[in-house]
């Protein structure tokens, strides 16, 4: 795929807001919402990725889960790492061997919909959300595209995980709905439909989705009794309206504040950010004004995000490259002797 700025920025729009959220900025306390619009542009780029590769001679399943093995491992292992020597001082209440094998296996999005568990690395459960698509979503989608009608078969997985979400939200527990990867792969499967239709978004329509998701991302967010079914709405609402951005960015993906090279830039960070914004957070809020918090964690969460793309995730890309160019290089050589 041809980089696309916009879709950085949209990137860079979803963990600002959900560092703000977790550092309780007033005017963020429905910040949340910035996972469900990077779960929506999560399911529009694996998707555009696969569908090409598909188009072009079948998906390499195996090589497709060593990309994002690669991709994603690295730094996650990493600020575990650093986790499981600081918890002992910040932390002695909790289990930290426990927290970094749900994290590292990807499970803590079910860890924490069944189990009472320490929240310090909790904010891994939407990786598990999007490892477990990745794992499936290979297999699945060549199915998918042979049949005659695929968007409508997501429109109805999207329909029916959202319908799941709302009875599960209602009649069993708030967590179980939102942080299982059955109730929350609603907007990756949007992101899906994004990625395989062609519809074009209207000026005017763009802008209803920047006011809902504004509106979404300042509202209070915290579920209660007689709050759960809102909450759960806006959910929906903030996947709609990423789904909108997503598909105005691939077509403008070169024009608006969006595509900038300072915002394209965070965008590029954001999995860093949000990675060790969360602890940080949790560290500082407690005794701590919102804006020390908000200023303290992001300064930290975007040097070790850098630190992590620069030191660790470019050398790794670099090294790939070379490792699979080799082979070619070689062959090339022989042939001119």
């Amino acid at each position: 795929m041809q980089y696309n700025p916009a879709l950085d920025g949209i990137r860079a729009l979803s963990v600002l807001a959900v560092v703000m959220f977790h550092c309780e900025v007033p005017a963020a306390r429905g910040g949340f919402i910035g996972v469900d619009v990077f779960f929506v542009l999560s399911g529009y780029l694996i998707t555009s990725l696969l569908e090409a590769e598909y188009r072009g001679g079948g998906i390499g399943v195996g090589r497709f889960y060593a990309r994002r093995a690669w991709r994603l491992y690295p730094s996650l292992l990493l600020m575990l790492a650093a986790y499981a020597v600081l918890a002992p001082w910040l932390w002695p209440t909790e289990k930290p061997w426990l927290s970094v094998a749900l994290a590292a296996l990807y499970v803590y999005d079910y860890a924490l919909a069944f189990w009472h568990l320490q929240f310090t690395v909790g904010h891994t459960w939407s990786l598990g959300v999007e490892e477990k698509f990745y794992l499936l979503w290979p297999l699945l989608l060549p199915l998918l595209l042979r049949s005659r009608r695929p968007i409508g078969w997501l429109l109805i997985a999207f329909l029916a995980v959202t319908l799941w979400r709302y009875f599960v939200a209602v009649a069993w527990s708030w967590p179980q709905a939102y942080f299982a990867f059955d109730t929350h792969v609603s907007g990756i499967l949007l992101g899906a439909i994004a990625a395989l239709t062609r519809l074009k978004v209207s000026r005017v329509t763009l802008a209803i989705a920047w006011v809902a998701l504004a509106i979404a991302a300042t509202l209070p967010s915290l579920p209660t009794t007689d709050q759960v079914s809102a909450v759960t709405v806006r959910i929906t609402l903030a996947e709609l309206s990423a789904f909108v951005l997503v598909r105005y960015a691939s077509a403008h993906g070169h024009q608006g504040v969006l595509a900038s090279r300072p915002i394209a830039y965070i965008g590029k960070l954001s999995y860093g950010i949000y990675l060790w914004h969360f602890p940080a957070a949790l560290v500082l809020r407690d005794g701590h004004p919102w804006w020390v918090t908000l200023i303290a964690t992001t300064g930290f969460s975007f040097s070790m995000a850098a630190i992590c793309l620069h030191f660790v995730d470019m050398p790794i890309r670099r090294w790939r490259e070379e490792t699979r160019a080799a082979p070619a290089v070689r062959t090339a050589s022989r042939s001119r002797l």
